[in-house]
């Protein structure tokens, strides 16, 4: 389309024409119906001499801008080039010759259509991060429900028997956790506390410990009586339901249950893989209590043993995740830097040694972790259940 005079587009239409291939349709002016009859079909539209704001404003050149076909401009100088109005994808210097300038267009074209290709790839890769962040928002929707659904399993209020009371610290490092913890009424002289690990993290590890949390037996009734399962026999069965439920895909776990006897302030206690209990005499240190047992979903005939405690006035029951080793890096340590296991938590815990009061106890280690992930975000499950027989 030419808007002066001259035989320039004859020209650059016939070599176009022999040399290229293109079927070049020469239209002497920019003509609103001529244009309109043909930008439907056309691969680009070339335009010889300065196009003006006034030329542009009609709709066959406006239906070519919207329809992303190319248009190449020829324009005689530099400084027209910067007037070329939207939508006009080149501007370039015909004073180069006809020959040269069909040369010049017939690269401009198979460029333009190099970039038409990409904007179509780029609106079908937008329209498809577009349902890619519906998915995400559905899955994170789903997540949240499903940490909604896990606190509903948690204990609302821990139960306090013959002087013996209890509170508990649950962070999950991400929407749900791995880590789950009870502390029971069992009858009017026993109270037993639990917790467990699922090996793992997200929303498999969080149904197995919901599965092993509620699988937990911790009596055994017969005819009118029953009598408190010990620990130890507890894991055992949990285990052996495991094992008889595995499938294709083996799930593991640790888990520690203890069961105390406020008449005789009795505490027996196992383990399955799981660090062990940690007692702290009333103004003293911490002492663990190490118990012999695998995990839970391993072998079918693992065996777990118990330890016996004798309770004194003051004393406070610790019961925590492996998360805790790397809960409080080692001093120095660049936050950016892979976290190993650590016993810092053993000197946290010691810090607050002299607080009876369980629940004041948990809030201070829940304050700790709140500085500390400043520095150090959390990366795994935290779970510290804190039980205290006080005689006052």
């Amino acid at each position: 389309m030419s808007v002066q005079t001259g035989e320039t587009h004859e020209t650059v239409a016939r070599v176009l024409s022999s040399q290229f291939g293109f079927d070049a349709l020469v239209i002497g002016s920019l003509d609103a119906v001529a244009v309109s009859m043909v930008v439907r079909d056309v691969q680009a539209l070339v335009i010889i001499g300065l196009p003006t704001a006034h030329d542009m404003l009609q709709p066959g050149i406006e239906e070519a801008v919207s329809s992303l076909i190319p248009i190449v401009a020829l324009v005689s100088t530099s400084q027209d080039a910067d007037h070329a109005p939207a939508g006009v994808s080149f501007a370039i210097d015909q004073s180069m010759g006809p020959e040269h300038l069909a040369t010049a267009i017939r690269a401009l074209i198979d460029r333009q259509r190099e970039m038409q290709r990409l904007r179509l790839d780029t609106q079908i890769a937008m329209r498809s991060s577009g349902g890619l962040r519906n998915e995400i928002d559905t899955i994170q929707e789903e997540l949240q429900l499903a940490a909604s659904v896990q606190r509903e399993f948690l204990p609302r209020v821990l139960p306090s028997v013959g002087g013996v009371a209890s509170a508990a610290l649950w962070r999950p490092a991400a929407y749900v956790s791995g880590d789950i913890y009870n502390v029971m009424r069992l009858d009017e002289h026993h109270l037993g506390l639990f917790v467990t690990d699922a090996v793992g993290h997200g929303v498999p590890a969080a149904l197995l410990t919901l599965v092993i949390s509620r699988s937990l037996p911790t009596k055994e009734i017969t005819g009118h009586s029953y009598r408190v399962l010990g620990p130890s026999e507890a894991l055992a069965r949990v285990n052996t339901e495991m094992m008889a439920r595995a499938g294709r895909t083996t799930r593991f776990a640790t888990a520690i249950y203890g069961v105390i006897d406020t008449r005789t302030h009795l505490m027996t206690v196992s383990t399955a893989g799981h660090p062990p209990l940690i007692r702290m005499r009333r103004g003293g240190m911490c002492e663990e209590i190490v118990t012999q047992g695998g995990l839970l979903g391993v072998f079918e005939d693992e065996t777990f043993s118990d330890a016996v405690v004798q309770l004194a006035p003051g004393d406070k029951l610790l019961l925590y995740t492996d998360g805790f080793e790397q809960a409080f890096p080692e001093l120095g340590q660049d936050p950016a830097a892979p976290r190993l296991p650590n016993r810092r938590y053993l000197d946290v815990f010691n810090e607050f040694s002299s607080i009876e009061n369980p629940r004041d106890f948990i809030a201070e280690i829940d304050r700790r972790l709140d500085e500390e992930s400043h520095d150090f975000p959390q990366i795994d499950d935290l779970t510290l259940v804190c039980a205290a027989w006080n005689d006052d």
